[in-house]
């Protein structure tokens, strides 16, 4: 699947989609979990078709990168390509998030 361009992807665009509950649980959780993390991980969140939904929309706004090996597909955080273009932007919004949610 391609990749939004880095280019194109502006501010407001990242933020309404981390705005959603799920696509933030899924961006902090694979800022934590790391690159090439399984979509069955996540399947607690809701039905299969509504997170592909959230994949979409995740990686039409360049906030990760999907690999697909056979039937299995696998997400990555474009984190070094959006800290190069939002500098600290993922850190603060997920630390905020996390510090707010784990009480």
């Amino acid at each position: 699947m391609p990749n939004a361009d880095m280019d194109k992807v502006k501010l407001p665009q990242v933020l309404k989609s981390l705005s959603d509950p799920i696509r933030l649980t899924i961006v902090a959780t694979l800022f934590k979990k790391g690159p090439n993390c399984s979509c069955s991980v996540f399947n607690y969140l809701g039905k299969k078709s509504n997170l592909s939904q959230h994949y979409r929309n995740l990686r039409l706004n360049g906030l990760i990168s999907i690999k697909r090996s056979g039937i299995h597909s696998y997400l990555t955080l474009r984190k070094k390509e959006i800290d190069q273009k939002f500098p600290g932007l993922l850190v603060s919004i997920i630390n905020s998030w996390q510090k707010n949610n784990y009480k």
